[in-house]
Parts: structure tokens; sequence; C-alpha cells
């Protein structure tokens, strides 16, 4: 086992503090890098030792310098910026220094998603009818409707490296094919600095699940199961559940065999997800794409097995060979994306300060901001993580819901009322939500964060009123302003 003694971690907010809050029970002092904006962030209050980037959290080479200055033994990307980047991966390995995820060599040949489709093929795993291309700006005009009209309407444009829902643009019809291609190419570009694209046959009614898998040291690779990721905005996940309701015996089984088969293929090692997308009509999955990375959603399979993933990342990545056969899944799991952002269905960005931040208790809340904290549009606008584990699906439906209601955030405008009112919809109780519902049949919020505030409370104060549990004697002791945390 190599000897894992000072981390950096290559990340902010949130997901900085969760890696930190594993590395401190394991020993191991913790290195932050920050820029101008976030120098009195939590993260950076909390770690051992901050440094301060230069050219922000892109600029691989000071990266690489912090760490070689800092004498790191590991380095942790988190998720987004350089967490899937395989030539940054290949730069840290050179260097001599630990990679907490993949080998470059495995991230490479599933990070995107054009090699992912034809290791995928290669490890006879289902895909979606689809098409490759390797450089779109050559493609002609007519080339283009031809490629839409050999897949067959509708179809979804990728671009071939990046997630998140980030370049991306569906085709329902030939008059929007022109258009959608020249969106997604520009922001390949823009994005990725590529020029590849996948496009593949769209289902217009699909629900998103997904397997985390985790491979040792000796790249043998096991399914910790499966989440379900459908509710989703603008092709972002803002509630995710573990394990998947509603899916045939016979699809979960096959969906965690494919998704060890694959990684097993491409020699995998460490955390990955394996994203697909099930038709409820045929009870058929078809992979999508693989995340090389910790997920946002790590913390639901956490919930549900027991199991601390950001440590066995680490355990793994100093040479671990754990076997993870008799995990199991205890109760349901769900998560809810708290963002800064409006609840109106536009979805538009919110910034300011927090002036008032006071969290629920009894959940785990992860986050990386707190009073006073100041949010930018400079970053991605996921404010804080609310998971809540309860032994059925509905009772961990019934308690988030009440938790995002005790919720406090004023200052800037929340997504809380439209993740409450998501929560209370009968088609998401019922899963018979999908990947576009918020887009195509949810009923956004008609209220501001502040009404929505209230009408939490009056609605949590009447639910505990009539169970007996009211901390209010009357509405008349009810206040909408800050308490302090109970």
């Amino acid at each position: 086992m190599k000897t894992i003694k000072t981390l950096l971690i290559a990340n902010r907010g949130e997901i900085a503090r969760r890696i930190m809050r594993t590395a401190r029970t394991m020993g191991i002092r913790c290195v932050a890098i920050y820029e101008d904006e976030d120098a009195g962030s939590l993260y950076v209050r909390e770690a051992d030792v901050a440094s301060r980037l230069a050219n922000g959290f892109l600029d691989q080479a000071d990266i690489l310098r912090i760490a070689a200055e800092h004498r790191v033994d590991a380095i942790h990307p988190g998720y987004g910026f350089l967490s899937e980047n395989a030539e940054f991966v290949a730069k840290v390995e050179k260097q001599g220094t630990i990679f907490i995820g993949p080998s470059s060599a495995a991230m490479k040949r599933m990070g995107e998603k054009t090699s992912a489709r034809a290791e995928a093929k290669a490890a006879r795993v289902p895909l979606l009818p689809g098409e490759e291309i390797e450089d779109a700006t050559k493609l002609s005009e007519k080339e283009r409707t031809a490629l839409v009209e050999r897949i067959g309407l509708p179809v979804v444009l990728k671009a071939a490296a990046g997630g998140g829902g980030k370049a991306q643009a569906i085709i329902h019809n030939m008059a929007e094919a022109q258009e959608a291609f020249e969106k997604v190419i520009r922001e390949a570009a823009r994005l990725y600095n590529s020029k590849s694209l996948v496009v593949e046959r769209y289902l217009v009614k699909a629900r998103h699940v997904e397997v985390q898998v985790l491979g040792n040291a000796a790249k043998k690779n096991f399914s910790l199961f499966d989440r379900d990721c459908s509710a989703q905005r603008n092709n972002q996940k803002i509630i995710e559940e573990a394990p998947a309701p509603n899916l045939p015996p016979n699809v979960r089984a096959e969906l965690h065999a494919s998704a060890v088969r694959l990684a097993d293929h491409v020699g995998y090692s460490n955390a990955g997800t394996m994203e697909y997308l099930f038709d409820p009509i045929r009870n058929e999955c078809y992979f999508l794409e693989m995340n090389t990375r910790l997920q946002v959603e790590h913390t639901v399979t956490e919930m549900v097995t027991g199991l601390d993933l950001v440590r066995e990342q680490i355990l793994i990545a100093a040479g671990g060979e754990t076997e993870y056969a008799s995990v199991s899944v205890t109760g349901h799991a769900i998560q809810a994306r708290i963002c800064a952002e409006k609840s109106d269905g536009t979805y538009q960005p919110s910034t300011g300060i927090i002036e008032t931040y006071v969290e629920p208790e009894g959940v785990r809340i992860d986050t990386g901001i707190s009073q006073g904290s100041e949010v930018s549009g400079k970053y991605d606008n996921m404010l804080a993580k609310v998971i809540v584990h309860r032994p059925t699906r509905d009772e961990a439906i019934n308690l988030l819901a009440q938790k995002l209601a005790e919720y406090m955030i004023n200052g800037i405008h929340t997504n809380i009322p439209l993740l409450i009112q998501l929560l209370k919809d009968p088609r998401f109780g019922e899963v018979s939500h999908y990947t576009r519902y918020l887009q195509s049949e949810f009923e956004p919020p008609r209220y501001d964060s502040d009404t929505a505030a209230a009408l939490a409370a009056i609605m949590l104060y009447e639910e505990e009123r009539r169970a007996g549990l009211a901390r209010y004697g009357t509405l008349a002791d009810f206040t909408n302003t800050p308490q302090a945390a109970r």
C-alpha cells in the first residue's frame, strides 16, 4: 500500500469540504486551492493550508506547481473542472503523484462519448441507434440531414467530451436540424475544445438510471447498485434517489451485470458511474455514457450502502484490493440539489449575498456556503445538497419535503419551492415522471422563495398539529423571522 499523508483537493465548495471531511478522519493533511472570490469560503478556512490559483481551476500547470510546492502525495479532483481530463491525469501520473480516480488510460477510453460507445459495443452493452462523428465541422448541410434521417427522428446531438447536459440539442423535426448542429458544434468547441459529436436516437419519455461501480486496485469491479436521476431541468439533475424505483428485477440485474462487464473490459479502477436510459414502455435499458469520477449524487449510494465512497476512493488509489460483493442496500435515500435560481420555470440564475442561512436538523447537508457568503454567476449555481434516508421511498419523500420547507436561505432566489412541489407531485410519487417532465408537463410554482417559505412553514405546522407535534401553540406564534437552529 502507498502512503497518502497530504492530499490536494483540486476543487471548491461543497465537494472540497466533503472530501476534506473524510480525509481528516484518515489523518490526511488537506491542501485547498482557490481563486480570489473564494478567499473567505468555508472550504478555504477549513483546509490545513490553502494556495491561491493564478488562473483558475483549469490551469493544469499551476495546480501541478502547487502540488509539487506542498509535496502532496495525491490529488483528488472532485467533479467538474479537470476531474475527467485524461491529459491532466497523465501529467499527475508523470509527476509521480497519486490521482484519486481511474488511470489516464481508462479515462481516455471511457471519458469521451464516441470511444465509450465503441467500448460498450465491444462489451455487449445495449446502445441506442446512433453514430459518432469525429469532426462535425466537416459535415455539409446535406450530410447532416442524411445522418438524422438514417437514425430516425427524434435524435439528440451531444458533444463527445464533457457531460452534465451541456452542449446538447434535441431535433424533433428536420427544420430544427441545421440550427441544432450549429449550436452543439459551437458549444463543444467553446466548452471542451472538441469537434466530435455523438448523434443518437432520442427516447421521448425515458428515465435516467445509473449504476455506481467501484473497481479496486486489482481492477476488479463491483456494482454498488443503482440510482434514478430522472428529475432534471435543462438536462441537469435536481433530485436523485437510490435505489432506482420500479425497475423490473431482470432489468436491474442486467444493469448491474453490464456495468461491471464494461468497467472490467476497460480495466477500470476506482469510482465511476455507468449511465443508462430506461424505456419503461419496452422495459429496456440503453447505455448512455460513463462518468469517470465521483458523482454529485454519490451521497445517496453512501446512505443506502453505509460506505464512505471518498474513503474507498483513497484506499483504492493507495493500492487497496477490497472486494465489495457483500455490500447490500438498506432503505431508500433521496437527494435534492438546492440551486440559486428562480423556481418559476425560467430557472433564471440568482446572485447576491446570503443574508440568512439556517439548515434543517436531523438530515445530511453537503454545502459550501454560510450566512454572508456571496453567490456569483462564475461557478455552478448549486448551493447545497439535502440528503435523507428512510426505510421506504414514501417516507423519504415526505421527510425531504419537510426538511426543504425548514431550510432558510434568504438574500437570493432558490429552487426550494420547485423541489417541494415536485416531491409532492403525484407523477413523481408513482414514478411516471421522465427526464423532460419538468419542461413538458410539470407546472412550476408561481410564487417567490419568500412566499414559498411562509407557505411551507404553514403547511408544516398543519401537518405537525394534526400529528400532535406542532412546535407552535397557534399560528399567531409563528414568525418568518430567522430562528436559531434547533
